[in-house]
């Protein structure tokens, strides 16, 4: 049963397997984390392990990421310096300030075809604002009926884009990412697995 720990507005994905050992052991099965450790290992045992060895945990995922994308790429196109600016001044500002204005304008493509799938979940369109994010691609303020997207989506090709999307609204019916969670993304994006596999190989660069 897979369960989940977070912290410093991460989580965690994991199921606990018990196993005749010693020690507690961690992999890393891309969507989850599978523990191993022994029968007499009590659930607030395993949380107290999980809170120790979180930064350690998060590091282990992010090592198998190996994709780098281009300073100036689009949608998943690397283009040259001139035309990625486009008349603007070339400095860090107008970097950001181009793959904002990107991700916005791909946003309000989606829109309408959101809005019709988004219904299937009970669900209606909310605010979404994009920013520059250093480790998340997306977030949901559940309370406020917010999403924020990162700039760095504009980098990658818009199918990225549209599962941060359907991601991030699932969470304004469940929270975190418990079973529940995902069987509500499988009702409006059937292969959410395999999209986000190849999502979390790129690294969050600008």
């Amino acid at each position: 049963m897979f369960q989940t720990f977070t912290k410093d507005q991460e989580t965690i994905v994991f199921e606990v397997v018990y196993k005749p050992i010693k020690h507690v052991y961690f992999k890393d099965l891309g969507d989850y984390i599978r523990i191993s450790c022994s029968p007499k290992m009590k659930q607030k045992d395993i949380i107290k392990i999980l809170d120790h060895n979180f930064d350690k945990i998060m590091k282990l995922k992010q090592r198998k990421v190996k994709t780098k994308t281009h300073k100036y790429q689009l949608w998943g196109q690397a283009i040259d310096e001139v035309t990625f600016y486009h008349g603007l001044v070339v400095n860090e500002k107008n970097l950001i300030k181009r793959y904002i204005l990107e991700t916005e304008q791909q946003i309000k493509l989606f829109e309408e075809k959101l809005e019709t799938v988004l219904k299937t979940l009970n669900l209606k369109l909310v605010p979404t604002k994009v920013k520059k994010l250093k480790s998340k691609y997306g977030s949901c303020q559940i309370v406020k009926k917010e999403i924020t997207i990162n700039a760095f989506m504009a980098k990658l090709d818009p199918i990225y884009l549209y599962y941060v999307l359907l991601h991030e609204y699932c969470h304004l019916n469940v929270a975190n990412h418990s079973k529940a969670f995902y069987n509500e993304l499988s009702k409006v994006l059937v292969n959410h697995k395999e999209i986000q596999k190849n999502l979390r190989k790129h690294v969050i660069t600008f």
